[in-house]
């Protein structure tokens, strides 16, 4: 019998966001997703992390609380704004020319971080320059979002950098990082049919360097198959077709007494502002996991 996830266990879940304290944004997604609440709340807090730049920041990203905007914050904006049911065309406009104003011609891209995240508590692997050894991260996914949100004025270098994601991939990635994989294979999934064929073996290959496929091969942080699959739908479904059950049925096993799931990380500084942030990732990862059930069949509710 397929294990779901029943009745008590998912209330218990709904109660931690919505009165436990997970952030108001994602109380506002949940409502909106499972409830049919109102978009518009949706939008309103997300406005709330959203600069006069255009960009995001403001603790977005829970491990880097920088009020500044960010790419990193602002890419965490554009995966939800561009999702089919939540997309908001001036919000995405403002962020898009964030982007444009915040190019590095010397980097050619972004730096993932601003300077002034020096000035704020964050996790010990944020600081200025970091991944800066791996371009992709996060600029292959930002040239994704200059593939399917055109801005005027820029398509020679929308072209340009496609063509230097594509090189950097094939030729200088050393594919063993997870977070740049992850930005990748949000780049690809904005290709045509022919670009994607050009670079589907080497990101196959990197996929393959960066996904934990066995559980017994999962020690602490890393990548599992659900974080690249997110429904059966997925491009790399039939990949790990075999192991995703196990990975669902492990995934409601690890449910908390009080309805989350945590992450499996910490900062190893600010503790303080660390229980802060672990208890917004309760709650964006207690919702991410509901995602996934519901999209597996594995929600047992009514």
């Amino acid at each position: 019998m397929t294990k779901k996830l029943g009745r008590e266990a998912f209330g218990r879940a709904r109660q931690f966001l919505l009165t436990g304290g997970a952030r108001k944004l994602e109380a506002a997604l949940f409502r909106y997703e499972f409830e049919r609440g109102s978009i518009e709340d949706v939008y309103l807090e997300l406005e709330k992390f959203q600069n006069d730049d255009g960009g995001f920041g403001r603790a977005l990203e829970p491990d880097l609380r920088c009020a500044a905007s960010s790419a990193l914050a602002t890419t965490t904006a554009l995966q939800l704004l561009l999702s089919e049911n939540i997309r908001n065309e001036a919000m995405i406009g403002r962020a898009m020319q964030y982007l444009v104003n915040s190019y590095n011609d010397n980097r050619t891209g972004w730096d993932i971080i601003p300077k002034e995240a020096e000035l704020s508590s964050r996790a010990i692997w944020w600081n200025y320059g970091a991944f800066e050894d791996h371009w992709g991260n996060p600029n292959a996914e930002i040239v994704g979002y200059f593939n399917v949100v055109p801005v005027a004025g820029h398509s020679d270098l929308t072209a340009e950098l496609n063509d230097y994601a594509s090189q950097y991939l094939q030729e200088k990635s050393d594919l063993k990082e997870m977070h740049e994989m992850l930005c990748y294979v949000r780049w690809a999934n904005t290709l045509s049919k022919e670009a994607y064929e050009a670079i589907g073996n080497k990101l196959d290959e990197f996929i393959d360097n960066c996904v934990a496929r066995m559980p017994e091969d999962r020690i602490g942080y890393g990548c599992p198959p659900l974080m690249l699959v997110d429904s059966p739908k997925s491009r790399y479904y039939a990949k790990y077709e075999a192991v995703i059950p196990g990975d669902l049925d492990q995934m409601i096993e690890s449910q908390g007494a009080d309805g989350t799931w945590l992450p499996n990380w910490t900062w190893g500084r600010f503790e303080d502002e660390w229980e802060t942030a672990k208890t917004e990732w309760q709650g964006i990862i207690t919702l991410n996991s509901l995602r996934t059930l519901r999209r597996f069949g594995r929600l047992d509710t009514e």
